[in-house]
């Protein structure tokens, strides 16, 4: 961790008070380090650092840009953010060998937008000047004026920039404040690598679903988990209705536009402890906690439904503009004195969705 660098003691503070504070955020970035370290969701993880530098600020706004995808060459604004008023974060996108990305990572103190403009205005004949600059810039000064940029490094270079709104009171930030907040950004780059590997490892890059062997292992501790407790745990299997129409017809890469539509659907509907996974090709499940068979069956709907109206525009010259997509889905809960292993309740939900796919698809089947 950085060491922070030292700072005259405020008016009307007592050397012991000064060093105390500082004491105390040391304490904080330790227990932060551990928290955030332990956290390997991507998205809860997100949630906690911009939390933590809220709190630690006082301002009402922050956001984080991230490198959404291993092989993407930006950062893109992370759709988690807090307090700005705009309507689409995939809009906020700044090139990875932008000029910006560049500057914050070389420079030794935190930078506001404010500071970069006139950093821009002063470099007016160096690499500074170049439009992709003046563009993030621009695209920055949408989100606040009054910004400050907390890049996050890890390995050498940087996986993420935090933006920090300006301060509730209006006043400009402390030098403590942004020590702090530059090792908060430490803390959180090393933790966003290592949610990135785990990412990796469990999820289908794709459709951002957990991939089979995790749905599986899932399953088993959730099972494990209701037998103790006697709660119930529901289990959804879905299968895209005609699915290989869309390839056969337009093309894989249609195909997989549907799947990845399909699949936001779910992610968008798991909440809390609920699992959205790939099950195989162009089945999904959710993993369920806590849900009865009346839950299942009220979320099944609200999937199936939410799908049904989906409209997912065509990007070939092949057949329709727009694509309809529906899907069948098979639900099931476990039975606490008969489920052992994960295939039980697996082949019922399996059952109950052919039985939903064999009875005109486009709906939901329940087998108890």
């Amino acid at each position: 961790m950085r060491v922070q660098e030292a700072t005259a003691v405020p008016a009307g503070d007592t050397f012991i008070e000064h060093y105390e504070r500082k004491i105390h955020s040391q304490k904080q970035l330790i227990e932060l380090s551990k928290a955030l370290n332990s956290n390997l969701d991507l998205r809860s993880l997100i949630d906690s650092i911009l939390n933590v530098s809220l709190a630690q600020s006082r301002c009402l706004q922050a956001g984080v840009y991230l490198v959404p995808e291993v092989d993407y060459h930006s950062l893109v604004l992370n759709e988690n953010f807090i307090g700005f008023e705009i309507a689409n974060a995939n809009d906020f996108v700044i090139p990875y060998k932008s000029d910006l990305v560049k500057l914050l990572a070389g420079h030794p103190t935190l930078l506001t937008l404010k500071e970069i403009k006139e950093i821009a205005a002063a470099t007016a004949h160096s690499s500074l000047a170049e439009v992709d600059y003046q563009e993030a810039i621009l695209q920055l000064s949408q989100l606040n004026e009054n910004l400050l940029l907390v890049p996050l490094k890890a390995k050498g270079r940087i996986n993420g920039i935090l933006v920090m709104g300006p301060k509730s009171d209006g006043e400009a930030y402390l030098a403590e404040e942004k020590a702090f907040l530059s090792d908060l950004a430490s803390l959180a780059a090393i933790a966003v690598e290592n949610a990135r590997l785990y990412e990796l490892a469990t999820v289908d890059m794709m459709t951002k679903l957990k991939i089979h062997h995790y749905f599986q292992a899932r399953l088993r501790e959730e099972m494990d988990s209701a037998q103790i407790t006697k709660k119930p745990l529901g289990l959804l299997l879905t299968d895209i209705d005609h699915f290989k129409k869309f390839n056969d017809t337009y093309g894989h890469q249609v195909g997989d536009l549907v799947l990845k539509e399909v699949a936001k659907v779910l992610i968008k509907t798991a909440r809390g402890r609920d699992t959205a996974a790939r099950y195989g090709g162009e089945e999904f499940a959710i993993i369920a906690p806590g849900r009865s068979l009346e839950d299942m069956q009220k979320i099944a709907e609200k999937i199936r439904e939410s799908i049904q109206k989906m409209r997912v525009p065509n990007p070939t010259d092949k057949g329709d503009e727009i694509l309809k997509v529906t899907i069948s889905i098979g639900v099931t809960v476990l039975r606490h004195d008969e489920d052992q292993e994960n295939k039980e309740i697996i082949e019922r939900a399996d059952k109950a969705l052919y039985a939903a796919k064999h009875g005109g698809r486009n709906r939901v089947e329940v087998l108890k």
